[in-house]
C-alpha cells in the first residue's frame, strides 16, 4: 500500500514540474495585425516599334503617395511602392512622338497592370487583392497616322483607385500631369488615317 502511494506522490510530482507549475507569470498576448499599408506592383509593357517613334513616360504614384515618372528604355518597365492607408494608387502610360519619323510601317502596342495587396504593421500580407490591367492597344500604323495612335495609348493606358483601411476599394481621378505634347495627344480615338488593313 506505502509502495503505491509512493509511486502516485511521484507521479504528481512528474506532472507538476513538466507543467512548470503555476507561477502566475504568463506570456504577453501577441499584438493584433493592423491594416496599415498597401504594396502596389506597377508593370507596362510596350512595343520596340512604340519605343523607336516615341519616348514613353510611366507616371505613377510612389512610395508616401507622391506623384512620381520614369522614362521607359526597354519594352517591360515594372515598379513595386509601398503607401501608407488611406491611399490612392494608379498609374499611366503617356508616349511622345520623338520628332519626324522615318515612312514606315509600325507595330505599335501598349499595355498597363497594377496588381496589389494589404499589409500589417511588419509588412507582412494580411490580404491579397486583384490584379488590374488597361485595354490592350494594339495596331499597325504608317508614319502619319501615329499621332492620333499615341493619343488614344495616353488616354486608355492608366488606372487609378482609391484604397481605404478596410479594404475597401473604389474608382478614383488622379491628375498625372505633364501629359504628351500636342502632335502626340490630337486625339483619343484611334486615326483611320494611314492605317493598314490590320486596324481599318
Amino acid at each position: 500500500m506505502k509502495y503505491i502511494k509512493l509511486i502516485s506522490l511521484f507521479l504528481t510530482a512528474f506532472v507538476f514540474l513538466s507543467c512548470g507549475g503555476d507561477d502566475g507569470v504568463s506570456s504577453p498576448p501577441s499584438p493584433p495585425k493592423n491594416l496599415t499599408s498597401l504594396k502596389v506592383d506597377y508593370t507596362a509593357t510596350v512595343s520596340q516599334h512604340l519605343l523607336d517613334v516615341a519616348n514613353v513616360t510611366v507616371r505613377y504614384v510612389g512610395e508616401n503617395g507622391q506623384m512620381s515618372s520614369e522614362q521607359m528604355s526597354s519594352p517591360t518597365w515594372s515598379k513595386s511602392v509601398t503607401i501608407s492607408l488611406p491611399a490612392k494608387a494608379g498609374m499611366s502610360i503617356q508616349p511622345t512622338l520623338k520628332g519626324i519619323v522615318s515612312d514606315a510601317e509600325y507595330l505599335l502596342s501598349a499595355q498597363g497592370q497594377m496588381s496589389y495587396s494589404w499589409l500589417d504593421q511588419d509588412g507582412k500580407q494580411l490580404k491579397a487583392g486583384l490584379t488590374e490591367t488597361t485595354p490592350a492597344l494594339e495596331a499597325r500604323f504608317y508614319a502619319d497616322g501615329l499621332g492620333q495612335y499615341l493619343g488614344a495609348i495616353a488616354a486608355n493606358c492608366q488606372l487609378a483607385r482609391t484604397f481605404a483601411n478596410d479594404y475597401t476599394v473604389s474608382e478614383t481621378t488622379v491628375t498625372w500631369g505633364g501629359n504628351a505634347d500636342e502632335n502626340s495627344t490630337q486625339s483619343t480615338g484611334i486615326s483611320d488615317e494611314g492605317a493598314t488593313n490590320d486596324n481599318r
